[in-house]
């Protein structure tokens, strides 16, 4: 989430340096020319400070120099320059753009269920039609996140451009954020995705159910409720290609793990691979029935597969 408070803080000067980590050859001509095309992107990520921005921010900064924004900027990942924002604030949204000036703008920031539901419609559907205005205005290349969440898991599986048909708040907040970011700005990529997990620090979901089980708490886990889990630095790599090289592509795109497990088939591998026992306390039990919950949410990924997006699911990721 990157909702913020109003507290004025200065904006930081831009760094001059723009690039790092490339291993490309200095005598290759094609090299340089896309050492020199890369150095001139200006790429600005909002939600700096959540779960995905941990690897998406330093991913990239392989692509070009990175500001982040956030809540508070001290929490904005490295090496992003951090910016305070309330994304929801359209004045502040048009001054950041104007210091900025980005080539490129990933919209990162969400607010999830359990927030509020007006926070939710402000961040998830209202900050995405000021921030595609923005784009809009000066040019810059969206790619807006978004969700497997806005459809009902009825007609899995469910293609790149298929309706969103949300059964939930959250959904339906971030399904209105895709229509309204592409009716204002109808070159924009919206990317929908799956639930977010990586190697190096733990998500949000597998933390909450590991301190359950720590506690000796019962623990219940959907059995039948699919999902296709994306490894976040597969998710982050995505993200970066569609902002700087693949600027041609817009509408609607699905990003997900090639690998569809159920909520608690991948549950238990993360416990596990975080060092957490499934214990007697774990009930495996049916979403069917459960008001709000889509039970089926498989994508078919055509057009990332057709980019080469490197999408491997979960067993795939923990054999590297």
């Amino acid at each position: 989430m990157a909702a913020a408070g109003r507290e004025s803080v200065p904006l930081p000067a831009q760094k001059d340096s723009g690039l790092r980590q490339f291993n490309f050859s200095v005598t290759d001509r094609s090299s340089l020319s896309l050492i020199e095309h890369l150095a001139m992107k200006k790429i600005l990520i909002t939600g700096a400070s959540g779960y995905l921005a941990h690897r998406l921010v330093p991913i990239a900064a392989n692509y070009g120099a990175v500001t982040g924004v956030a809540r508070d900027r001290r929490s904005v990942y490295a090496p992003a320059d951090g910016i305070s924002l309330d994304i929801t604030d359209a004045s502040a949204v048009q001054r950041v753009m104007d210091h900025v000036q980005p080539d490129a703008l990933i919209h990162a920031a969400a607010v999830n269920p359990g927030s509020g539901d007006s926070l939710m419609d402000a961040v998830n559907h209202q900050a995405a039609g000021v921030i595609a205005q923005q784009c809009r205005q000066r040019g810059t290349r969206l790619v807006l996140v978004s969700t497997d969440m806005v459809h009902t898991g009825l007609c899995a599986p469910y293609l790149d451009d298929a309706a969103a048909d949300p059964i939930n708040l959250y959904g339906a907040s971030k399904a209105s954020g895709e229509a309204l970011a592409l009716s204002i700005c109808p070159e924009a990529a919206v990317v929908r995705t799956s639930l977010i997990y990586g190697l190096d620090k733990i998500d949000r979901g597998t933390a909450g159910f590991q301190q359950r089980l720590l506690a000796g708490d019962p623990l219940s886990l959907f059995s039948d409720v699919l999902r296709q889990p994306v490894w976040v630095d597969s998710l982050a790599t995505a993200l970066c290609r569609l902002a700087v090289e693949c600027t041609e592509e817009s509408g609607l795109l699905n990003v997900a793990g090639d690998e569809v497990l159920s909520r608690a088939q991948f549950a238990t591998i993360l416990l596990q691979f975080w060092g957490t026992k499934v214990t007697g306390n774990v009930r495996f039990i049916s979403g069917d029935g459960i008001t709000g919950l889509p039970q089926d949410l498989r994508l078919v990924c055509t057009r990332a597969n057709q980019l080469g997006i490197d999408l491997p699911g979960v067993n795939a990721v923990l054999a590297r």
